[in-house]
């Protein structure tokens, strides 16, 4: 199993995008966000995303390096075409719209549709806290059913995750939220499929709707062949929550975008919001961090639970995941790195160096 250095990585990856026809700003922005993922530990939503990508591109279904269009705005909301270009485009630009309604207005909610996988969702959250803001998003995948309704036993609707971040005690230390409302991410399923690992119970039922941990299972290519389901978040207990919040991160990001739902059929399209709030109208300047910082430091008072010698916010664990990485580069199976390079031989770019 390869480990590579983040800047090498980013690299050949740029080189493979802009080898799909994406200028060579894009094709180093979409590479930046997925070795981005690797480097805090968010492997599913990473570099093994590469090979769909290039798929989606070489089909037509992508347009690398089309523009982005405003179909609708007011003062503080506006509606982004992202005219199908790589979804970490579209969604930085309807970033940097909302964070500029928010300076204007207090408050800047953009929807956006017809992009690519946007990605990583908590990049943007951390893009809108980097400029002094409040950030709330979501995203879903309209006609891609991949979590069962809770009490039920086949897919019905996407992971529909859920990201809210906002400054932490420092700069460098924001509290992002980035969470997906199934229990377990689709991409962590395919990252056990390539490592050839087991995952653990309660994440995934099968095609018939009894909990496996054997993840073809959920492809239906392990010993059921029909299709398995993520459940929601809370599992077999408390899944109503996951379920609850999954339905309304759905109709925030598909109906408000005009995306479409998981009912639609439609495919290959993430329905986005992204919403960045000043909070500056609120409390004044300095006022959130500095009671941001003592509810950060009062949380992770001990004592602590029986084993553990520390608690984590959220936000936390990719830090240091991110310096780990930046140190000893980024790991990679096998079978990762050879779509990788079966990718970047199709469309012509130069193998790895």
């Amino acid at each position: 199993m390869p480990s590579v250095p983040a800047a090498a990585l980013t690299d050949y990856i740029a080189r493979i995008f802009a080898a799909t026809g994406s200028p060579a700003d894009e094709a180093q922005r979409v590479a930046e966000h997925l070795v981005g993922a690797n480097l805090r530990g968010h492997d599913s939503h990473g570099v093994i995303r590469t090979p769909g990508y290039v798929t989606l591109a070489s089909t037509g279904v992508l347009k690398p390096g089309a523009a982005s269009s405003i179909v609708r705005e007011s003062a503080s909301t506006a509606l982004l075409d992202g005219g199908w270009n790589y979804g970490q485009v579209a969604a930085y630009h309807a970033t940097n719209l909302a964070i500029a309604k928010a300076r204007e207005t207090g408050i800047g909610w953009v929807s956006a549709c017809n992009s690519g996988h946007i990605g990583r969702v908590g990049a943007y959250g951390e893009q809108i806290v980097a400029a002094g803001m409040i950030a709330f998003g979501g995203v879903n995948s309209p006609g891609t059913r991949l979590t069962a309704a809770f009490g039920g036993a086949h897919r019905r609707l996407g992971t529909s995750p859920i990201m809210i971040a906002m400054p932490g005690p420092t700069p460098d230390e924001p509290f992002v939220l980035d969470m997906a409302t199934s229990v377990i991410a689709e991409g962590k399923v395919r990252v056990a499929v390539n490592k050839g690992a087991q995952l653990k119970p309660n994440l995934i039922i099968d095609g018939d709707g009894h909990p496996t941990t054997e993840p073809r299972d959920f492809y239906g290519t392990g010993t059921n062949a029909k299709q398995g389901a993520l459940l929601p978040v809370g599992g077999e207990t408390g899944g109503h929550k996951g379920f609850a919040l999954n339905m309304a991160m759905e109709a925030l990001s598909g109906i408000l975008s005009g995306a479409g739902t998981s009912v639609e059929g439609q495919r290959g399209s993430n329905g986005v919001f992204m919403m960045a709030l000043d909070p500056t109208r609120f409390v004044e300047a300095g006022v959130f961090v500095s009671i941001m910082a003592a509810l950060v430091g009062f949380v992770k008072e001990p004592p602590y639970a029986p084993g553990v010698d520390e608690v984590l916010t959220a936000g936390e664990p990719e830090r240091r995941n991110l310096a780990d990485r930046l140190a000893n580069g980024v790991p990679l199976d096998d079978e990762t790195w050879k779509q990788i390079g079966d990718a970047a031989a199709s469309v012509g770019a130069a193998p790895f160096e």
